[in-house]
């Protein structure tokens, strides 16, 4: 019987590598159309999904921007309010410090009304002191006694008379009630005599000193006003008294 031949080797190589390369074209035509079909769905749908990813920033821009101007506000609220306790807590401060002097003014002058009303006295001690009516020896000791304890009280509680010798005039503790001319020009202001003493109650003015004072005054204006300038004063003197 005779055998057929079988079919050269390389005739078999060459069907399979066809065979293969028509499947290796098949894939890559199913590759690309799987593709295109994803890019085309991709555009289909891409359209929307912008919009909603700009909506989603949009909305979180305008969150932001909320939160901002709350906490803008917050802050301008803090601010305030910080002010305002500030400006409460000095004004208590103010107040209590205010308070504090108030009582230790009242404290400390307290006595001064007291003593205000005692001055006379002491002036109606001095004169009767320096009267010239002869009286019994121990009446007058036991006056003077008495002015001295109750100068010396009113002193240690903060009264005391005004320095008048040889000083000059001040506006603030004296009261002109006359002058006299002189031709010293240092002399000029300075205190000529005292009507009646100033007191001091610690550092206040209770009483000016009424008195008088010299005055530079022309040449010929001296001798004249030298005469009534006492009489001018003790009269003065006399009606502020009465008005009392």
């Amino acid at each position: 019987m005779q055998m057929l031949n079988p079919e050269p080797d390389y005739l078999s190589g060459a069907c399979i590598s066809g065979i293969a390369f028509k499947e290796g074209e098949n894939m890559k035509e199913e590759h690309r159309h799987k593709h295109e079909e994803t890019c085309n769905a991709a555009k289909k749908t891409e359209p929307g999904e912008e919009k909603k990813v700009e909506d989603n920033i949009s909305s979180s821009e305008k969150e932001i921007k909320k939160l901002s101007e709350e906490l803008a506000k917050a802050k301008e609220e803090a601010l305030l309010s910080k002010d305002k306790a500030l400006r409460a807590m000095a004004d208590l401060n103010n107040a209590a410090k205010r308070q504090k002097k108030e009582k230790e003014d009242f404290v400390k002058y307290a006595a001064g009304e007291l003593a205000v009303k005692i001055i006379p006295a002491l002036d109606d001690f001095e004169q009767a002191l320096k009267g010239e009516i002869k009286v019994d020896e121990n009446f007058s000791k036991g006056v003077m006694m008495i002015y001295n304890n109750l100068k010396e009280a009113l002193e240690k509680e903060g009264l005391k008379k005004q320095e008048t010798k040889t000083v000059r005039f001040d506006p603030n503790l004296h009261e002109v009630v006359a002058t006299e001319g002189t031709e010293d020009a240092e002399q000029d202001g300075v205190i000529a005599e005292v009507f009646r003493p100033g007191y001091m109650f610690k550092d206040i003015v209770l009483r000016p000193a009424m008195v008088k004072v010299y005055k530079k005054a022309p040449e010929e204006a001296v001798e004249k006003e030298a005469a009534p300038a006492s009489a001018a004063a003790a009269d003065k003197i006399e009606e502020k008294e009465e008005g009392k």
